[in-house]
């Protein structure tokens, strides 16, 4: 059994087992909340008419280049290793060309059997797509180039804007041009009639400042307002089609270390319809982890509701055979267990069993944790979405430690090692996730030993949460 350490003193950890909401209480049995934003003195159905589903509070995983087979392979080690899956990305490269919305048969020979297979294990399917059109992607790009889709650098320009970004030489869609949009939903129907889940648009609007002139308008637009025409062409015409349970993951802010006053440089999705967002791309090591707070915490400041990181780092570090030091991994995995979004994928090794035994015992337990707090996540999204609020709410810039909704308190490790100091949050006492009988007066700033297998989470003493949420050791 491990323990956690006050420093220098010694402190008994004990686990206990048990799932945050699995079961309904009497209001007799459930324990006093008076200080929480609601009173939880009964658990609320797991019903909610909300503008997201609650697949999206899910664990989720991805290669940053796949197959049909290794995606149904990773899908299927992960379920061996008991480690829910509840949605895939499959990311680039998919298509014949950027973007062609055509599959490569090479690399998926039976795509809609892929993902009908997902959907038979009950995982969803996200598909990686921007806005783009490489010029080597033929016929599609001189077509679209001669029907005037793209946007251009200035009006009097005979041809569109060519940006170079990473998967090499294109041209913006022109939003605001209602064939080259009729068009380009055309395209998309050929992967919506499949069925997937949703799209992880990924960022090329910011290079709209390359091409800010839209034929359609007649006008200049600004990054933000291309960006956000970008986005909701995605999410609004794939609900169209195929119901309100489907979404979109797209950055919220990556400031890129460029920000304005309000370190607001890049805002990218919409914020009323982005509640399963990601930020990236980050290196493969603790640098990249605070990276990767960084933006969560601009992210927050700016406003969205939901958001994770590539667990481990989405950039590989050559010092280390899996591309990852272990450590990095198992702290990043679980800061990512405490986000609303919990997504695990990139560059190199990201499969905790391919590290060691202990590596994929410490992710499960931290996968049933973020599981486990699924319907405290869709309870407090409505509220806190209502009140234009983050459900990770940062108390400090210094040590990224945050707010997780009401009754959660985390301070997140952003080196090697297990010792860590806990400022508390003034005005309750917390109590230690990992040994409840531990428990920290607020205010006070402590220096603490937490274990690999354990993180520092703090449960709001006497809130609903404290009583139920509790690491499974199975």
């Amino acid at each position: 059994m491990k323990a956690l350490r006050l420093v220098p003193a010694l402190l008994t950890i004990s686990i206990s087992v048990g799932i945050l909401f699995s079961s309904s209480c009497k209001k007799e049995e459930c324990p006093e909340d008076n200080n929480s934003i609601d009173t939880l003195d009964t658990i609320p159905p797991l019903t909610y008419n909300l503008e997201w589903p609650s697949w999206v509070f899910s664990h989720w995983v991805w290669e940053d280049e796949s197959t049909q087979q290794s995606a149904q392979a990773l899908v299927d080690d992960y379920l061996a290793h008991d480690i829910p899956v509840g949605a895939i990305i499959i990311d680039s490269p998919w298509e014949t060309g950027y973007n062609t919305f055509e599959w490569d048969n090479n690399l998926y020979p039976d795509a809609q059997g892929m993902i009908d297979y997902m959907h038979s294990k009950n995982v969803k399917v996200f598909m990686w797509i921007t806005g783009v059109i490489n010029e080597d992607t033929q016929p599609l790009y001189d077509y679209a180039k001669q029907q005037g889709y793209f946007m251009k650098l200035i009006p009097a320009s005979n041809n569109p804007a060519v940006v170079s970004w990473w998967k090499g030489d294109g041209s913006l869609i022109d939003w605001w041009n209602p064939d080259a949009v009729a068009w380009w939903k055309s395209l998309m129907d050929k992967t919506l009639d499949m069925g997937i889940d949703g799209w992880k648009c990924d960022g090329t609007d910011y290079y709209q400042v390359l091409a800010p002139y839209s034929p359609g308008k007649g006008e200049n637009v600004s990054r933000l307002e291309y960006s956000h025409a970008y986005y909701r062409i995605f999410h609004e015409y794939t609900r169209e089609r195929l119901g309100k349970d489907r979404v979109l993951t797209a950055r919220p802010i990556d400031n890129y270390d460029i920000q304005d006053a309000g370190g607001n440089t890049f805002a990218f999705s919409p914020i009323d319809i982005t509640w399963a967002a990601w930020v990236g791309d980050q290196d493969a090591d603790f640098v990249g982890l605070q990276a990767a707070l960084n933006n969560m915490y601009w992210s927050s400041d700016y406003g969205y509701l939901s958001f994770g990181s590539d667990i481990g780092g989405y950039r590989e570090d050559d010092n280390y055979p899996q591309g990852r030091a272990k450590d990095v991994f198992i702290r990043w995995a679980q800061l990512g267990a405490f986000c609303p979004i919990m997504e695990n994928g990139g560059g190199g090794e990201h499969r905790p069993w391919m590290f060691d035994q202990e590596t994929t015992d410490i992710y499960r337990k931290f996968v049933f944790l973020h599981d486990d707090l699924l319907h405290y996540f869709m309870k407090y999204s409505e509220k806190y979405f209502a009140e234009g609020r983050s459900l990770m709410e940062f108390e400090s810039k210094t040590d990224y430690s945050y707010m997780l909704g009401p009754d959660i308190f985390v301070t997140p490790f952003l080196q090697s090692g297990t010792t860590i100091t806990v400022s508390f949050p003034a005005g309750h006492d917390w109590v230690y996730l990992f040994d409840k009988s531990e428990e920290f007066q607020g205010g006070q700033t402590i220096t603490l030993s937490v274990p690999l297998d354990e993180f520092p989470v703090f449960l709001r003493k006497g809130s609903w949460t404290a009583s139920k949420l509790n690491p499974r050791t199975e």
